[in-house]
């Protein structure tokens, strides 16, 4: 962060009683759980797969193998990203690096550069170009089962995909989804609550910080 971002943070809630409330979610997840992306799933066993969905350097695909031994895919669109994540998994058998995002179809990106806030949905700034691959082409390419976790950040791209796993049917296949839904704006509000409802089918919301964090657990899991 610069520290001209800081310094406009810090203002604001100096002086901003909204800017406070908007921040009250992220301060109660960081005193229960932290400021790392949640990585703590008692369930996963060894050679469990889990999907890292917006994999940005990696961060939470290395925790997850060192932590409990799974298989993890990563999906990066960004292809600064992917290739640093294609060298330090070089080596590594239980890491796999997807150079494109998953999405409802096929198609092309065009996004803001902004390290891990790359978004399709913010048009400021520099941009670079990514690939969007069909979430039912990607599951057969890969050969996916039962996914353990899927933990998905992915700025925006989240009101694609899940209603995409939702309506398939391949929701009934993960035990646990970690997500960070994002608002760009109020109508994000409803498409998140839509979301919510479609995953109640199947899945139960163990804990919950509006447009922070969230984590669903499948209800036979």
């Amino acid at each position: 962060m610069s520290i001209k971002s800081e310094l406009t943070k810090l203002w604001n809630i100096a002086t901003s009683p909204s800017y406070r409330a908007a921040r009250a979610p992220y301060r109660a997840f960081r005193k229960e759980h932290g400021s790392q992306t949640p990585a703590q799933f008692p369930h996963v066993r060894q050679g469990d797969v889990v999907l890292d969905i917006g994999g940005y350097l990696g961060d939470w695909s290395a925790d997850m193998t060192k932590r409990y031994g799974v298989v993890s895919h990563v999906f990066e669109p960004n292809p600064g990203f992917a290739a640093a994540m294609g060298e330090r998994f070089g080596d590594y058998t239980d890491v796999h690096v997807h150079a494109y995002a998953v999405g409802s179809e096929d198609g092309a990106l065009e996004l803001s550069d902004q390290a891990n806030a790359s978004s399709a949905l913010v048009n400021e700034g520099p941009t670079v170009k990514g690939m969007v691959r069909a979430l039912g082409a990607v599951s057969a390419d890969l050969a996916l089962g039962d996914v353990a976790v899927i933990k998905m950040n992915i700025e925006g791209g989240e009101y694609d995909l899940l209603p995409a796993m939702i309506d398939s049917g391949f929701m009934q296949r993960v035990d646990r989804l970690v997500v960070q839904f994002h608002k760009y704006s109020s109508e994000d509000v409803a498409r998140r609550d839509a979301i919510r409802e479609g995953l109640s089918h199947t899945h139960v919301c163990e804990w919950a910080y509006p447009f922070v964090w969230e984590q669903w657990a499948r209800k036979d899991a």
